[in-house]
C-alpha cells in the first residue's frame, strides 16, 4: 500500500508539471473543464416543449448527460436540468405504461424495438436514483408491467403491438419473437431490473422459456448455426422487411441471440447456452477464413477502389472495404452467402444448380458474384443497379463480435465463475481498490494520446470538442466506443485529427483528473458491474469509462446475474 501511495504521489506530481509548464500543456485540464461546463450551463434552460419528433432524442440525451454531469461535477443545477427533461418524458407516457410511437399513432400501438420504451425506462430509473422521487420509479414499473403483458408464452417479445388489432402501417413482427434492433433483449434487461428492484418473480418467470426458444429456433444444417431476425411463435422463421427474410443473419447473433445466450448462462449456469454460442461463433469464423483468402480480398479491394462513395468515407476506411466474414445472411446449408435486398439474397459466390433448385425463392438470380463484380469494377464499369460499396458493406460496417469473443475468452479462462468475475464490479471501493482506481486514472490522465485527443483545437476546421456540439445527441456515440476502427465502432481508437469524438475524450480526461485527485469518492467511482449492458450491446464499456453502463448503474449491484431462473 505504501508503494502504491508513493506511485500515486509521483503521478500527481507529473500531472502538475504538465498542467503548469508552458513547454507542455499549460492549463489543459482547466481549459477543457471550462469548455464542458460553459456548454452545459448555456443549455440548461433550452428544454423542448414536449416529447415528440426530433425533440425526443434531445430530451433523452439531455436528461442522461445532465444526470451524469451532476454526478461528476456536483452542481445541483445539473440535477434540476436533468429532472426537468425527465419530467417531460414522464408526462408523455401513456396511461398503459408505454411511450408514444411517433405523432400519428396513439396509445393503442406499442413500438418495442428501437429504444421507444427501454430508453425512457432507464431514464426514469436514473431520475429515481438521483432524486429519490417515487414517481419516476412508478413510471418505470408501469412501463415494465405493460411490456411484461406483451411477452410471448415462449419468453420473447415482438417488434410491435396493437391492443385492438389494428395495423400500425409499419413493418415488424407482431405475433412472434424478434431478435432485431433490441426488441427482445431490451425487454429482458427491463424485466431483470424490475426483479432486482421488487423481488417479484413474475418479471423473470418466462426467461427459461426464452432459452428454450433460442435453442429451438436455431437455423442451419450441419455446422451452420445461426438465427434469423424474426420468428413466429412456434419457432419457424418469419420475414418482416425487404432486408429481413427467413435466413440466418450474423447480426442476429451479435445484436440479439449472442448476448441472450451469455446472460442466460450467467444466470442459470447451463453449459448448453455456451455450447450453442461456440457453435455459432465457429461458423462465423469459418466464413471469415473463407473470405480472407488473398484472391477474395483482392476482388473486394478492386470493387472498393472504384465503387466507394466519396461522401460516405470513414476514418481509416476511406475505401469502405468489406470486412471478411460479414455478409448479410447465409443460405441455411452454408453453401453461399451475401446481401439481402428486395426479399432476395444477392450471393457473393457463383450460384450452383443445387442452390438454385433448393433455395430458388430466396436467391436474386440476376446478381453477379463477387468475382464478376471485381472484373466490372476493374474495367471502370458502374456497379449493377448503382449499388455502391455501402450496399455491400452494410453488415460489415455495423456489427461487432467484441462482446461474444470476450465472453468466450473469459469462459475458456475460468468457466462461469470467471465470466461472472468479468461482468462484476464493486458498488463501493475498499481503500486499496480506491487507491488503485486513482492510480489508474492518473495514468490515463497523463497518457499523451488521451491528452492530445482531448485538446481543445477550437480554431481548427473539423473540431468536434464540446464547444462544437450543436445538441445532446453525441451521447449515442458511446454505444460504439470500443470496437474495430474503420466501422461504426472503434471511436475510442481513433488517433488522427480531426477525430469525430473529441467530446468524449474531453469528458473522460476531466473525469480521470478528478478521480486521480480524489475529487470523486470511492462510492461514486464504483458503480457496480457491467451487467446486462444497456449501452454497448455489442462492445463493452469499462468500469472506469466516464459514462459507463449508465442504465445498469441506475440499480447499482456487483453481480446482476444473481437471478433464480426456474
Amino acid at each position: 500500500r505504501l508503494d502504491k501511495q508513493k506511485e500515486l504521489k509521483e503521478l500527481l506530481l507529473a500531472i502538475k508539471i504538465r498542467e503548469t509548464s508552458k513547454w507542455a500543456d499549460f492549463g489543459l485540464a482547466n481549459s477543457v473543464e471550462k469548455e464542458i461546463l460553459n456548454w452545459l450551463n448555456s443549455r440548461i434552460k433550452e428544454v423542448p416543449k414536449k416529447y415528440s419528433e426530433s425533440d425526443i432524442y434531445s430530451l433523452r440525451s439531455g436528461a442522461v448527460l445532465y444526470f451524469r454531469a451532476y454526478e461528476i461535477f456536483g452542481d445541483k443545477n445539473y440535477l434540476e436540468a436533468g429532472l426537468n427533461r425527465a419530467d417531460l418524458i414522464l408526462k408523455a407516457q401513456w396511461s398503459k405504461g408505454h411511450w408514444p410511437w411517433g405523432t400519428r399513432l396513439g396509445e393503442n400501438f406499442v413500438r418495442i424495438q428501437d429504444g421507444f420504451n427501454n430508453e425512457p425506462f432507464w431514464i426514469m430509473l436514473y431520475a429515481y436514483k438521483l432524486s429519490g422521487n417515487k414517481k419516476y420509479y412508478e413510471s418505470a414499473k408501469r412501463c415494465a408491467d405493460v411490456l411484461l403483458s406483451l411477452q410471448r408464452k415462449n419468453g420473447g417479445w415482438p417488434d410491435q403491438w396493437s391492443f385492438n388489432g389494428k395495423y400500425s402501417g409499419h413493418s415488424g413482427v407482431i405475433k412472434g419473437v424478434s431478435f432485431n434492433d433490441n426488441a427482445t433483449n431490451s425487454c429482458v434487461q427491463m424485466m431483470i431490473a424490475m426483479f432486482h428492484m421488487t423481488g417479484d418473480k413474475k418479471y423473470i418467470a418466462r426467461l427459461t422459456k426464452l432459452g428454450e426458444f433460442v435453442e429451438k429456433s436455431k437455423m442451419g444444417e450441419g455446422d451452420v448455426t445461426g438465427w434469423c431476425e424474426q420468428y413466429n411463435d412456434d419457432g419457424s422463421p418469419s420475414r418482416a422487411r425487404q432486408y429481413e427474410i427467413e435466413l440466418p443473419y450474423p447480426r442476429a447473433l451479435t445484436r440479439g441471440v449472442g448476448p441472450l445466450l451469455i446472460w442466460l448462462y450467467l444466470m442459470d449456469g447451463d453449459e448448453k447456452h455456451m455450447n450453442l454460442l461456440k457453435r455459432a461463433y465457429a461458423w462465423h469464423e469459418y466464413v471469415r477464413k473463407e473470405e480472407i483468402k488473398p484472391e477474395v480480398i483482392e476482388q473486394w479491394r478492386q470493387m472498393s477502389r472504384k465503387w466507394s462513395p466519396s461522401h460516405h468515407s470513414m476514418t481509416q476506411n476511406y475505401l469502405m472495404e468489406y470486412r471478411p466474414g460479414w455478409p448479410d445472411a447465409y443460405l441455411p446449408d452454408g453453401s453461399n452467402w451475401g446481401r439481402v435486398l428486395n426479399f432476395r439474397l444477392m450471393l457473393w459466390n457463383p450460384v450452383t444448380p443445387v442452390q438454385k433448385k433448393k433455395y430458388d425463392r430466396f436467391i436474386d438470380h440476376s446478381w453477379p458474384p463477387v468475382e464478376r463484380l471485381a472484373v466490372m469494377a476493374s474495367a471502370n464499369q458502374p456497379p449493377p443497379r448503382d449499388y455502391n460499396m455501402y450496399v455491400h458493406c452494410h453488415s460489415s460496417i455495423g456489427n461487432s463480435l467484441s462482446e461474444i469473443r470476450r465472453a468466450l475468452l473469459e469462459h475458456k479462462r475460468g468457466g462461469r465463475a470467471g465470466m461472472i468475475k468479468y461482468y462484476s464490479n464493486p458498488t463501493k471501493y475498499a481503500s486499496d481498490q480506491y487507491l488503485q482506481a486513482r492510480v489508474d486514472a492518473a495514468k490515463r490522465a497523463l497518457n499523451l494520446r488521451n491528452r492530445r485527443m482531448a485538446y481543445p483545437f477550437k480554431a481548427r476546421p473539423g473540431y468536434t470538442g464540446m464547444a462544437a456540439m450543436k445538441d445532446f445527441n453525441f451521447l449515442g456515440s458511446k454505444s460504439r466506443w470500443y470496437g474495430k476502427v474503420g466501422t461504426k465502432w472503434g471511436a475510442a481508437f481513433q488517433n488522427i485529427y480531426p477525430a469525430s469524438n473529441v467530446t468524449w475524450y474531453q469528458w473522460q480526461f476531466i473525469y480521470d483528473m478528478k478521480l486521480a485527485h480524489g475529487e470523486i469518492d470511492s462510492d461514486s467511482a464504483a458503480r457496480g458491474g457491467r451487467g446486462f449492458e444497456t449501452v454497448a450491446s455489442q462492445t463493452h464499456l469499462d468500469s472506469w469509462d466516464v459514462l459507463g453502463e449508465w442504465g445498469m448503474a441506475t440499480i447499482e449491484m456487483e453481480n446482476y446475474f444473481d437471478v433464480p431462473l426456474d
